[in-house]
């Protein structure tokens, strides 16, 4: 396809199908705590997962090809992931996807593959991506769930609470707990295994709906916001600004963010276009710089496997172009200063 109007792709996607993820997901009456997912491991992409990745590498390709040109080089793109094997291994997965060689830059005959180079920082550090464990978000986090509203949100749900603790062996106080137990029984039923008679009366609905409002309690308040998806966003402004201005690398084309589906969820709530649900593996969203009749604007893309091919989305107060200035409106909101985190 002919993007005769794009300027520069931003996007950000959920790593691949995985295993379970250590004792935060699993409970101490898992018929499987002691699997080990051999080869795998523990919290590590399925080869179903690594598929899944390489193919959003090759629709990238086959949506951007005229606009990202026939050659790789090193500027054309930036390419981010979170500090977890799963994410990094999708991330080198879409890269290798995205950017097939040239039968000259091919190392053999039969490698249909060439390097990329990616970043990250540790988890520690990692505000841009994982701004839900800064200091101050995981206090203020605590203070939001104590709050008088949230105990008597929570409240609403104790008889669901009693049930799954007493039959799975968990504390269930809060949506977290769920949440967390939603991704090991998912991930254990994806697997293959078959799931204690218990669930048959919660599962996947209503563990579902439960795992679905701590999105939105973790994005609570708008300092919350500000910590968990703010850096993001701040910096998706701040280098659409730049390509729009000139002072970006002329080369640079895209950014890649490889992370987990709250990141998706957060990314969707802040824009006011999140529809209740859980991104699964490999959903992502698209930010799009246009310049159309001499305005600059984005376009916004979300693709969660529901249909033929990726959504446009339509923020509230706005088009499906939305203008720069005034897509920074709806969102400079969540901008964070820089001493926020806390770390």
């Amino acid at each position: 396809m002919i993007y005769l109007n794009i300027l520069l792709i931003f996007q950000l996607f959920r790593h691949g199908n995985r295993t379970a993820d250590s004792e935060a997901e699993l409970y101490p009456n898992d018929p499987y705590l002691k699997e080990t997912y051999f080869p795998y491991g523990l919290g590590q992409l399925t080869n179903a997962g690594k598929k899944r990745e390489y193919s959003i590498g090759t629709a990238l390709r086959s949506r951007y090809d005229d606009f990202l040109g026939e050659f790789y080089y090193p500027e054309i793109v930036e390419a981010i992931s979170t500090d977890y094997n799963r994410t990094k291994m999708s991330l080198q997965l879409v890269l290798a996807g995205l950017f097939p060689p040239r039968w000259e830059d091919m190392l053999q005959e039969n490698i249909y593959w060439q390097p990329v180079p990616y970043n990250y920082v540790s988890r520690s550090e990692d505000k841009l991506l994982l701004g839900i464990t800064c200091p101050r978000y995981l206090q203020i986090y605590d203070q939001y769930i104590a709050s008088a509203k949230m105990q008597s949100e929570f409240g609403k749900h104790t008889v669901m609470f009693d049930y799954i603790s007493r039959s799975s062996g968990l504390n269930v106080t809060r949506f977290l707990d769920v949440y967390q137990l939603y991704f090991g029984l998912s991930t254990e039923s994806e697997y293959g295994f078959q799931l204690p008679l218990w669930t048959d009366t919660v599962w996947p609905d209503a563990i579902v709906d439960l795992a679905i409002r701590e999105y939105y309690v973790s994005m609570g308040t708008t300092e919350m916001r500000r910590m968990a998806v703010g850096y993001l966003l701040e910096k998706l402004v701040d280098d659409a600004r730049s390509k729009i201005l000139g002072k970006e690398n002329a080369g640079r084309k895209m950014y890649l963010y490889s992370a987990h589906e709250n990141n998706i969820a957060e990314l969707l709530i802040s824009l006011g276009v999140f529809e209740p649900h859980i991104p699964t593996y490999g959903a992502y969203v698209i930010v799009e710089v246009h310049r159309i009749n001499d305005v600059y604007g984005v376009k916004i893309l979300y693709e969660n496997y529901d249909s033929y091919e990726p959504q446009v989305l339509k923020m509230p107060g706005c088009g499906t172009f939305c203008p720069i200035d005034k897509f920074v409106s709806l969102i400079e909101e969540y901008f964070p200063s820089n001493d926020l985190c806390g770390f």
